[in-house]
């Protein structure tokens, strides 16, 4: 007999990246790129963070501080709560993960909405916690009165990303307190503020969870976007004290590991880079708008690092997608968030920003 692989995983689909930039530079031998397909911070790394990595090499013989202390401590101040108050991990898809984990009995349900980041659906599946998903509404919003007339006894989680990835769109502070005045307190909510950076420099009613003290909020956070360190994996959350310890219950015992600790902690202390990165977005992410809306082409209303377009149609999504391609502007296709016909175009650097309009332009035109 073979060994048995229990239903929900042998179901799952392996992430497939697909080709590197790399491999279609070769293939198509670019003169000029412009990387805009993972909502990175294109500037690079924070020379604080390479200085603080550095030091960290000297000792990677040794286990990591399982605790993270200096970084807690720093995410602590930064958002005016106890380290009690504050976890970490292997970036926020590693804390998804131990959420489910650590709070869903069997049979008890994640309630999400469709047409957004497809990792919490892989987790929830991972973990065999069924996923009950409300669509988008007409204009690419997360629909709340439709995730409130979902819940039922079987209701253990609500994810809810704030601004959506990967429309841009996001719940504002009022419509956020309304919302969670009609949950019950059984139900924890994870709010998922990845690109809070971004967001809070770009609407002023942005709603920052992270001091709203509710017993069933959880609030998620990232050092992948503004603070440029996707490549390190650092992710952190922060709720009461009894719903973080429970989330240290089931985290890898060294995780995160020195390195990334250390990249975490030089971050924190380099407003410069983090203030220049929010600037550059906050400039070029109107300009992209407004080409978009001269070109007559759908777009929802982001507040993020990024905006997605809806071409109408996968045919025409994908036909643009390949053009921009062959001049070197990578963009992402979205059929995996369950939305064909749409783009979704990171800002970058001054000169991809404009060289993608430059591109973009010229492929619509044809």
């Amino acid at each position: 007999m073979m060994i048995d692989i229990p239903s929900h995983i042998a179901n799952l689909k392996s992430y497939n990246p697909g080709k590197s930039v790399e491999d279609y530079r070769a293939e198509f031998g670019f003169t000029k790129t412009a990387i805009l397909w993972n909502n990175e911070n294109n500037l690079g790394v924070s020379k604080k963070a390479q200085k603080h990595v550095n030091e960290a090499i000297k000792r990677v013989n040794t286990y990591p501080d399982p605790l993270s202390t200096e970084l807690r401590q720093k995410l602590a101040k930064l958002n005016n709560v106890n380290m009690e108050n504050v976890v970490v991990g292997n970036g926020s898809e590693a804390i998804l993960d131990n959420i489910l984990k650590a709070f869903c009995h069997d049979g008890e349900e994640l309630l999400t909405s469709e047409g957004t980041f497809v990792a919490v659906y892989i987790w929830a599946l991972s973990n065999n916690v069924p996923v009950n998903k409300v669509p988008l509404t007409a204009d690419y919003q997360i629909d709340l009165d439709e995730i409130i007339n979902r819940i039922t006894d079987k209701t253990k989680v609500i994810y809810l990303p704030n601004a959506n990835n990967p429309t841009g769109t996001m719940v504002s502070e009022n419509d956020l307190k309304s919302f969670f005045e009609k949950i019950p307190d059984h139900i924890l909510v994870v709010v998922d503020e990845a690109y809070f950076e971004y967001s809070k420099d770009l609407r002023s009613d942005y709603p920052d969870t992270s001091g709203w003290q509710k017993e069933n909020l959880l609030t998620l956070r990232t050092f992948s976007k503004a603070y440029g360190l996707a490549g390190v994996r650092l992710g952190y959350a922060i709720g009461q004290s009894r719903i973080i310890d429970a989330l240290d219950k089931v985290r890898n015992t060294f995780e995160p590991s020195d390195l990334t600790q250390a990249a975490g902690i030089g971050a924190l202390e380099d407003d410069e880079f983090l203030k220049a990165g929010i600037a550059l977005n906050s400039e070029w992410l109107p300009k992209f708008k407004n080409l978009m809306n001269e070109l007559g082409i759908k777009q929802t209303d982001s507040f993020a690092n990024f905006i997605m377009i809806d071409l109408e149609s996968e045919e025409r999504a994908v036909e643009v997608k390949d053009e921009l391609l062959k001049r070197g502007v990578f963009v992402r296709h979205l059929p995996a968030f369950g939305l064909p016909s749409c783009l979704r175009i990171s800002t970058g650097t001054t000169d991809e920003n404009e060289y993608f309009l430059e591109v973009f332009r010229e492929v619509i035109s044809k």
